[in-house]
């Protein structure tokens, strides 16, 4: 648990850059439902969602048919790089991740023969940072899905945190993202968790 002194106090123009982040990402992703917390960031999670075309028996679909995805893909914008985030290392961490939580269904990125498009499987991140000292917003969007529905699921998190702090926390929440696709694709596959 933190302390209000264990953070140097927020300057007008901070809080200012700040409020304005949020209002922009509440108003741009009106999907964003409820509160989680993480060790240094308060953060607000949309669900899984699919298009709005997908009726609910076929919600699963798009997934089933992946047989192979492509290794997933990071952005940075913002102040990401100004604070110290590198998006080698992050997408080098996602890329060792999504491998071990999808090791049912490929060990590596290469592929050994030719699949149609709906076979084919797409997960791209992006990570958002405002501000250089505390409080340090961030925004971490991910999608998946197939080159015919590259968003065919979609999941965000919103939060804040020290500048010390904002690098593991990204990588957690990617980590906890991989994760969740991961358990949609299986499903979608008929893999029961072990």
């Amino acid at each position: 648990m933190h302390h209000e002194s264990d953070y140097p106090m927020m300057s007008l123009e901070s809080l200012s850059s700040f409020r304005s982040m949020l209002l922009m990402l509440t108003l741009s992703y009106p999907l964003l439902c409820h509160a989680q917390s993480f060790k240094t960031a308060a953060t607000v999670a949309t669900q899984a969602t699919v298009s709005k075309d997908t009726v609910q028996e076929n919600e699963y679909r798009p997934a089933r048919e992946i047989k192979r995805f492509t290794a997933p893909t990071m952005r940075l914008r913002g102040t990401a790089e100004d604070i110290g985030l590198d998006s080698r290392k992050i997408a080098s961490a996602l890329e060792t991740k999504f491998l071990q939580d999808f090791a049912f269904l490929q060990r590596d990125f290469v592929f050994d023969k030719t699949y149609e498009t709906w076979e084919i499987g797409l997960f791209e991140c992006e990570a958002w940072t405002v501000g250089t000292r505390y409080p340090i917003a961030f925004h971490v969007q991910c999608a998946g899905g197939s080159m015919d529905a590259p968003r065919h699921w979609q999941y965000a998190t919103l939060g804040y945190g020290p500048k010390a702090k904002i690098e593991e926390t990204v990588g957690d929440t990617l980590d906890a993202i991989v994760a969740e696709y991961a358990a949609f694709v299986r499903k979608a596959h008929g893999k029961m968790e072990s």
